[in-house]
């Protein structure tokens, strides 16, 4: 049922913002009337061209959310105050939408959790569960305090991602917009004048001079085939299946391998610290976990890890068993169940695979640079030999005629 946002005043003249469940913004006004209350204003929190703008939640706005929810519900606010006074300082549409709804439902008395479930697309299951173990433990402050330090070192995690690779991203779009303006201004102009002469062209020169000529007379169907080439590779991108089988053949180059690997570690890693300190139950914490891999392999063995540990194994054991996860990451989960201190163990280990995820981005971008400065010269010079050169034999020519 749609929520609707009203500020109304009561019989004694205060103005009061809260939010309502009703089928339409007609029923919203009947509702608040019939408590006695005047309707100032009411809003539709629910969908709107806003949200279908604005998109979903971003890691950093969820990690403001749960580090405003600890400060709040530590200082002794009640949940639906706290939530409510987020909601009014969030500038995001849909964080705005979920957090009223959020707020409505608490003060009918449902659990936060259960709540917060019914937007499985904005919070995942390590949010969920943790949250789940908050609540039935009393301790809901402090897994809104892990939360945040979790969601925190994910966002710089996956920041320093985006900047290692900003400037190979950068030197491919200036080549493939040069590479434009010549397809659309530069090689029609010389397919022009150098077909127009009477002389002999190689074979390759020909071939890139006339389809230069095809580019000028058909200047709308290139500009149109060239958009819509964008647009299908987005598509694709966008698309869950096509982006992990991109994904599935980039993690086969050697260079990025162990890359994949390190990360699949420091997440499998950090999702594990973060749930035992909440308080989740080994068995769960296993099961939720699985979610955290990117590898289908990896996804598959870690859901058996769950079922092999509940009938006694330890850990540990487990993974040496499987023999496709790095021996460390077995020993650091060893030592930490011989020392009752897993989660801190596994802490240290997911801040250490995720400073070598940082090395091994500088050392393939740094690799990246020469390869990418070696195509650029190889087109330059690919561009020399097949235009520039019939442009010096042509030079010639004249020169004998004279």
């Amino acid at each position: 049922m749609p929520l609707f946002a009203y500020k109304a005043l009561d019989t004694k003249g205060k103005v009061l913002e809260d939010t309502v469940q009703a089928t339409t913004k007609k029923d919203a006004a009947t509702i608040l009337s019939a408590n006695n209350l005047k309707v100032l204003t009411i809003q539709n929190l629910e969908g709107g061209i806003g949200n279908a703008v604005l998109g979903g939640i971003s890691i950093s706005e969820k990690a403001t959310f749960c580090r405003f929810m600890a400060i709040m519900l530590r200082a002794g606010l009640p949940l639906p105050e706290a939530l409510e006074i987020i909601r009014r300082e969030s500038t995001n549409k849909r964080m705005q939408k979920i957090l009223a709804d959020i707020s409505f439902q608490t003060r009918k008395g449902r659990n936060l959790s259960a709540v917060l479930s019914q937007y499985k697309e904005d919070f995942d299951s390590v949010f969920l569960t943790i949250v789940t173990a908050g609540e039935h433990s009393g301790t809901l402050e402090k897994s809104f305090d892990y939360l945040a330090k979790q969601l925190l070192s994910s966002y710089e995690f996956t920041q320093k991602v985006k900047g290692s690779l900003m400037y190979p991203a950068v030197i491919i779009a200036a080549m493939v917009g040069e590479a434009l303006l010549m397809l659309l201004f530069v090689l029609p102009r010389l397919s022009t004048v150098f077909l127009s002469l009477d002389i002999e062209l190689p074979l390759a020169t020909r071939l890139i001079l006339d389809f230069g000529r095809f580019v000028g007379d058909n200047t709308a169907l290139t500009i149109g085939v060239f958009l819509g080439s964008i647009v299908l590779a987005v598509f694709l991108f966008i698309n869950k299946n096509t982006r992990s089988r991109i994904f599935s053949l980039i993690a086969k180059l050697p260079a990025v391998k162990k890359m994949v690997v390190e990360i699949d570690v420091a997440r499998f890693a950090r999702t594990l610290s973060i749930l035992l300190k909440s308080g989740v139950p080994i068995i769960e914490t296993l099961e939720v976990s699985a979610g955290a891999v990117s590898q289908p392999k990896w996804k598959e063995a870690t859901k058996r890890f769950s079922a092999q540990v509940a009938r006694g194994k330890a850990l540990s054991e487990v993974m040496l068993e499987e023999k496709m996860f790095p021996a460390v990451l077995a020993q650091a989960i060893r030592t930490g169940e011989e020392t009752g201190s897993m989660d801190v163990v596994l802490e240290d280990l997911a801040d250490f695979y995720e400073k070598e995820v940082d090395y091994s981005l500088k050392r393939i971008t740094s690799l990246l640079e020469p390869v990418l400065m070696l195509l650029i010269g190889v087109a330059v010079g690919v561009m020399v030999v097949l235009i520039v050169t019939p442009i010096y034999s042509i030079v010639g020519g004249l020169d004998n005629a004279l």
